[in-house]
């Protein structure tokens, strides 16, 4: 059989395994009247590219044919995709039930994203066919030639016979190249331009022989790009943009993002570019809140010092407040210590969640960390919640913690203050 195009060109995941899916693939057996011949294929790659994979596999990790089922199914009722997902489902993320076989965020395994200009099918990210070519199943064909597609997709030829003219014929029509089963026109046919498998790449055109691009697009590789919004050729091939966006061949932003020093930022919460570029928060101190710098949770600004009301001597229990040598504790004047935990300088503290002496005297937590159990701790607030538990407290930040140094709860890695 002639070379066929696979209608994608990344790496695709898999049960796990990295299956790396190349431009085209082979093979010389010829259909039997009747076969679904795009799943046969499909199942064909998968299979190639998945060597040594153990048999069993369940359907949650077995590659998908292009009609949308699964090699190496389970015979089971049982869902496939983790608990409480529906048969054919994966559950992703600890709490989403997808299909994998068509979701373009998750094709083919979770978090394997499929690009801007790509669909999902089969579980494989595919982009567009070559002018003249036609999508079947997870294949680019050419339905005038293909002996697996004669004519249309999934009518093959049986063995013996040959596709030429878009019909199944006993020998190639005059002025045609035999490749395997198929005839092609060599000046035109996208999948054997010039000569048997000299497939051309998305959006070109067979011209006389030769891949070409239409005269608006450049190309780069064996692709057509529009280089004032492709994001991966943004202005001239191979430029990438991080943003993920390509405005008049110049990678950009998204409108709620600002473009400081070659990356996009958000100046409501970025606090190296908090409202403008470059306006960087106090990292030990200040959180950036609104596009505004702003003392952490926990600690009030006292005529441009960010400070801890309930232990700081000169500003105890509120700005200005100075206890005249004597030491602070809970927002009050104290003649001493004696009925707090530690005590460093003048500040009646607690070592397990005092931010500014955590474990220690002197040893302050950074801007986004609180302290828990002596220990500084990541943490993001929860705005959306006034009470545990959270639903927003999730992956990295999955506990819960209300914390009444905040006005709202908030989630950490590893424990509460």
């Amino acid at each position: 059989m002639g070379m066929k195009i696979i209608a994608w060109g990344r790496p695709t995941l898999i049960g796990g395994a990295l299956a790396l899916f190349f431009g085209c693939s082979g093979s010389d057996a010829a259909g039997t009247a009747g076969q679904d011949t795009d799943s046969g294929s499909a199942t064909e790659a998968s299979a190639s590219t998945t060597a040594g994979a153990t048999s069993g596999t369940t359907a949650d990790s077995a590659s998908a044919s292009a009609d949308g089922s699964s090699t190496g199914a389970s015979t089971t009722d049982e869902p496939t995709g983790g608990s409480g997902c529906e048969q054919g489902e994966v559950l992703c993320d600890g709490d989403a039930c997808v299909d994998v076989s068509s979701d373009p965020l998750n094709c083919g395994g979770c978090g394997n994203a499929c690009d801007a200009d790509e669909t999902c099918s089969a579980g494989n990210c595919i982009g567009e066919c070559p002018v003249g070519a036609q999508l079947c199943g997870i294949e680019c064909v050419s339905t005038d030639s293909d002996a697996n597609n004669c004519g249309t997709c999934g009518t093959a030829c049986v063995d013996g016979q040959v596709c030429g003219g878009s019909a199944c014929v006993d020998e190639c029509p005059m002025g045609t190249v035999q490749c395997g089963q198929d005839c092609a026109q060599a000046a035109t046919d996208p999948v054997h331009c010039g000569g048997c498998d000299n497939a051309c790449g998305a959006l070109q055109a067979c011209d006389a022989g030769n891949c070409v691009c239409p005269d608006d697009l450049v190309t780069c590789g064996d692709t057509c790009s529009d280089v004032s919004n492709d994001p991966n050729n943004c202005g001239e091939c191979g430029n990438e943009c991080d943003s993920g966006m390509c405005t008049n061949g110049q990678c950009s932003c998204p409108d709620d993002a600002l473009s400081c020093n070659g990356g996009c930022v958000d100046p409501q919460t970025d606090p190296d570019h908090c409202g403008e570029c470059d306006n960087a928060c106090d990292g030990q101190d200040e959180v950036c809140d609104a596009g505004e710098c702003t003392c952490k949770p926990g600690l009030t600004d006292c005529d441009g010092q960010c400070v801890n009301t309930e232990n700081d001597p000169m500003h105890c229990g509120m700005c200005n407040m100075g206890c005249m040598g004597d030491p602070c504790g809970g927002g009050t004047c104290q003649n001493n210590c004696d009925g707090f935990d530690d005590e460093c300088g003048n500040s009646c503290v607690d070592f397990d969640t005092d931010p500014n002496h955590c474990g220690e005297c002197d040893s302050p937590c950074d801007a986004d960390q609180v302290c828990a159990n002596g220990s500084c701790d990541d943490f993001v607030a929860a705005p959306g919640c006034d009470m545990c538990p959270c639903d927003d407290c999730e992956g990295n930040f999955e506990q819960c913690c209300e914390w009444a140094l905040t006005d709202s709860v908030i989630c950490t890695e590893d424990g509460c203050p």
